[in-house]
């Protein structure tokens, strides 16, 4: 009896390694499987971050060529506020010498004709000289406040400009549901191939004689690094930056008006106290106007710099995933 139980016994131990054996094969097909959804989520992310951080870098030039233009505004305006002062002064000089008022000398008592005119007649001519010299000097002066008052101008178009892009670029760019949705699905595959795979460990299926569950672990590793949170923080930042272009075209469009304003001949070509000091107020907010375009520009093309670095990691473990499928 006890020999037909080792004989049975004998027989039923190749059996069970073969169900073992078949058991082994149909977890490694299921985990095959569940890596394939893997390759089909996770596979083209790095596509997708690739056009976001072109575009980030387009932003960026872009708001940085804004921000240049707005400087240079300012810088035209600081040095145009210098050309009207010097203007002033140089019309103080002219008036000290009877060149704003032509009747002066009819007016004169004959005490003051005596004492104001009638002097050498070589005195005469160098000061009909040195009036005429500060007059010419004064016409040159205005036209180069024109000049100025024009690049200002210009260059505050410039920045409205380029404002206008970004705010464009960045809005058409900051809505990444899709991305989110791959990276999502990506890390629901990984997390079910990492979960199939250590069940088959547990089971008893030894890694060394399955050298494919190495593999697997390989793309579990570097795949499940991809985050949403990442995508998230560039929506963000986009959000910023179309925000500060936004602002930034406004101003700018303000400070266009205002620099066009304070340079046109009626503004300029009145003399009275009034009309000086509208002039005057017109240049400063032409002049902050281009400070302040200068100041959101830096904002956006900060966000946007950082926007490429956040961009250059996420595409550096999208690359790493997809080296592994």
């Amino acid at each position: 009896m006890s020999k037909v139980l080792a004989f049975l016994l004998i027989l039923t131990i190749p059996n069970m390694a073969m169900a073992d054996d078949a058991s082994d094969s149909s977890e490694l097909e299921g985990l095959y499987d569940l890596y394939q959804t893997v390759q089909h989520f996770c596979g083209g992310i790095s596509d997708r971050i690739s056009s976001v951080s072109g575009v980030s870098k387009i932003n960026t030039a872009v708001t940085a060529v804004g921000t240049v233009a707005a400087g240079g505004a300012l810088a035209f305006g600081i040095v145009k506020a210098r050309t009207d002062e010097y203007i002033e002064e140089l019309q103080k000089q002219i008036c000290e010498r009877g060149g704003c008022d032509p009747d002066k000398i009819d007016q004169m008592s004959d005490d003051e004709f005596v004492t104001n005119v009638a002097y050498p007649f070589t005195k005469a001519i160098e000061a009909d000289m040195e009036l005429k010299r500060l007059q010419d000097e004064q016409a040159a002066e205005i036209e180069k406040s024109k000049r100025q008052g024009k690049w200002r101008t210009g260059l505050m178009v410039g920045s409205f400009g380029t404002n206008v892009a970004s705010a464009i670029i960045a809005g058409l760019n900051r809505n990444q549901s899709d991305l989110i949705q791959q990276i999502t699905a990506c890390n629901a595959a990984v997390n079910k191939l990492s979960a199939a795979r250590n069940a088959a460990i547990r089971s008893g299926i030894d890694p060394i004689e399955n050298p494919i569950l190495g593999e697997f672990n390989d793309t579990i590793q570097t795949c499940g690094t991809l985050d949403i949170a990442d995508v998230e923080k560039i929506e963000k930042r986009m959000t910023v930056v179309m925000g500060t272009s936004i602002g930034g075209a406004v101003i700018s469009a303000i400070g266009t008006g205002t620099s066009i304003a304070a340079n046109t001949d009626s503004v300029r070509n009145d003399d009275t106290a009034a009309g000086k000091q509208h002039e005057k107020n017109l240049n400063t907010a032409a002049n902050v106007s281009a400070g302040l375009a200068t100041a959101t520009g830096a904002v956006g093309t900060g966000f946007n710099i950082s926007l490429i670095s956040l961009t250059r990691k996420l595409l550096k473990s999208a690359e790493q995933c997809e080296d592994t499928l």
